[in-house]
């Protein structure tokens, strides 16, 4: 059945607005990997997801101990026709999903100085998407600036989808006091 760390987890995952879950059901070997177990389980996962706005669950029932469906589709489970977890991971899309629509934030994690013809603010976006020549809004200080520039190591991008590391240079010297700030777009 549902746990109660699977509970606090399906919580927490909710509140970070995460929206699309893979349910690992373990341990099936337990069970004699029992269709009518994992379906319950499966079903009363969807009820509290659903209660929580986490549109989509993928359930997978699986045996870490014998690694059964963790790898490669096992015969133990003649009943579940859906990937293997490792497959499922390999195949899901990422980057350019719910986080891309989202207003764009980054986390600063290094003003990069290498001399003084160059200064900008390393970090990887973790949603929207940022565009040179978007106005951005430094917080907590709330100072805003335009984006000047993405730079990447193999060269300047167009712009820049959540889970890239990127370094945007800015119109303006903003005074970014520590590590703690963060870029950000706000929508309309």
């Amino acid at each position: 059945g549902l746990l109660t760390q699977t509970r606090r987890h399906t919580y927490i995952a909710a509140l970070l607005g995460i929206k699309h879950v893979v349910l690992a059901v373990n341990k099936m070997d337990l069970v004699d990997y029992s269709r009518e177990v994992f379906e319950q389980i499966e079903m009363d996962y969807r009820g509290l997801a659903a209660s929580l706005g986490i549109k989509r669950v993928t359930a997978i029932p699986l045996s870490g101990l014998k690694g059964d469906n963790v790898v490669s589709r096992a015969s133990s489970t003649p009943w579940y026709h859906g990937p293997a977890l490792m497959e499922f991971l390999d195949m899901v899309e990422l980057g350019e999903g719910e986080a891309s629509e989202l207003a764009f934030r980054m986390p600063v994690q290094w003003v990069n100085r290498p001399h003084l013809d160059f200064r900008g603010v390393a970090g990887t976006v973790s949603s929207g998407v940022v565009r040179p020549g978007d106005r951005v809004t430094i917080e907590p200080s709330g100072g805003g600036t335009r984006v000047m520039r993405i730079v990447t190591r193999d060269g300047d991008l167009d712009y820049a989808v959540p889970l890239q590391a990127v370094t945007l240079t800015l119109a303006d010297e903003v005074v970014i006091l520590d590590v703690t700030a963060t870029l950000e777009t706000r929508r309309a």
